[in-house]
């Protein structure tokens, strides 16, 4: 058995940058009561990008209980064996989605856009 991976953190909350050509366009926080915030940055409106599925006003803080579907759809499925296998390797629960999408979401052959956690979170 292993040990569920946690992000352990004081202030600020953990961070998921939302990259585009390498510059952050939007954040991803996920708060201390299991809640998920989304915001787009300047940048996205900058580069004249569509909004995202699910989060159609550029100007709006989105927030949820649980991880936004545009999100949720980049963690692999957890059931194929080379995905167990690297939950296994890194220590994450299943139950963790935050870290799961940290570290198996990062890229998708169908979205153009890139994840990294933000220097922000400690």
């Amino acid at each position: 058995m292993f040990k569920p991976y946690k992000l352990q953190y004081k202030t600020p909350p953990p961070t998921i940058e939302l990259l585009f050509d390498g510059e952050p366009v939007a954040e991803l926080t996920r708060g201390r009561e299991a809640t998920y915030s989304f915001h787009y940055l300047a940048a996205f409106e900058g580069k004249k990008l569509a909004p995202l599925p699910g989060f159609p006003q550029l100007d709006k803080v989105y927030t949820a209980t649980e991880l936004f579907p545009f999100f949720r759809e980049r963690i692999p499925d957890m059931r194929r064996p080379e995905v167990r296998e690297q939950m296994k390797n890194q220590n994450i629960s299943e139950e963790d989605l935050f870290a799961l999408l940290v570290q198996l979401g990062r890229r998708t052959v169908t979205d153009s856009f890139e994840l990294r956690l933000s220097g922000k979170a400690a």
